[in-house]
């Protein structure tokens, strides 16, 4: 029988599989089977696509270092971006049932990516099944992010957009070993952040002063710091779960004491949130009833 790891251990393997250790306990053959299929690799330098809409996906892409982001241009040349990929995300899981590119998606800093075949997809379903499971699970943990987005775009002000846009992208940052309890080096600019949101960048640049000024945010050039998490989570609605639930990796996580005990904390302080929304929802319901 194979050996399991409880969790793919920061620095031991390549951030994708990081990503998968989230959601499933793989075996040391799983493990190298996801490894070896990550030989082939493409780097892309800033701005560069890794693919345009239109085109015909060839590959999964697997980012191992770098941010991308995926966007759409209306003809008035309006730009919205819909996803951020970060270290450990998949680009096209769905190749075998959607090849057309429905978006572009481009390079925010330099990016490495390994280039997955369809074929090598189908056979993890065929050979690895737990390790298939990771990927499902990275696919419908994708589908919850654009749904939370949906959320902050119909319902969020503009500064609970930004402030939960921020704690998600650190949040999904430390789960993968890329940033810390200290904060996480932001690599969008205002006028991203203003694209993502559907802001202009006076007001992201408005209210980012603003929560400055509170003492929520610290921001020291491109480094992110968030010194009073508790106010910032009741700030911005943030309920972590539509990341996947943080208790699988931190239990057997090798990661630094301080931001365990950090991933730990905010999981608490939104339970808390989660149990305030379903009041809410409760209520909703009640007076759609009357």
């Amino acid at each position: 029988m194979p050996q399991t790891i409880e969790f793919a251990h920061d620095g031991d393997v390549s951030p994708p599989l990081r990503r998968l250790g989230q959601s499933v306990l793989l075996s040391t053959d799983e493990i190298d089977f996801f490894e070896n299929m990550q030989q082939n690799r493409a780097t892309y330098g800033k701005g560069e696509a890794l693919i345009s809409e239109g085109d015909e996906f060839q590959c999964c892409f697997a980012i191992r270092s770098g941010w991308a982001i995926s966007y759409r241009v209306t003809m008035a040349g309006r730009r919205q971006i819909l996803s951020v990929y970060l270290p450990g995300d998949f680009i096209g899981l769905h190749i075998n049932f959607h090849r057309t590119a429905i978006y572009t998606v481009a390079a925010l800093n330099k990016v490495e990516a390994a280039l997955i075949e369809p074929m090598r997809l189908i056979d993890i379903h065929q050979r690895y099944p737990v390790l298939a499971a990771g990927l499902d699970w990275a696919a419908v943990r994708s589908s919850n992010i654009l749904s939370e987005h949906n959320v902050s775009l119909g319902a969020r002000t503009a500064e609970e957009r930004i402030l939960h846009f921020y704690l998600e992208l650190w949040c999904r940052l430390m789960l993968v070993g890329e940033a810390s309890s200290d904060g996480f080096h932001m690599r969008m600019t205002q006028e991203q952040v203003g694209n993502a949101l559907g802001l202009s960048v006076v007001h992201v640049n408005k209210k980012l002063k603003a929560l400055c000024r509170e003492g929520i945010l610290e921001i020291d050039g491109r480094m992110i710091s968030v010194p009073d998490v508790r106010t910032a989570i009741r700030r911005a609605d943030f309920d972590a779960a539509f990341l996947d639930t943080f208790r699988i990796a931190n239990g057997a996580s090798n990661r630094k004491n301080d931001t365990r005990d950090l991933l730990e904390q905010i999981d608490e302080l939104t339970e808390e949130m989660a149990e305030r929304r379903r009041e809410s929802a409760d209520a909703h319901t009640s007076s759609f009833s009357r």
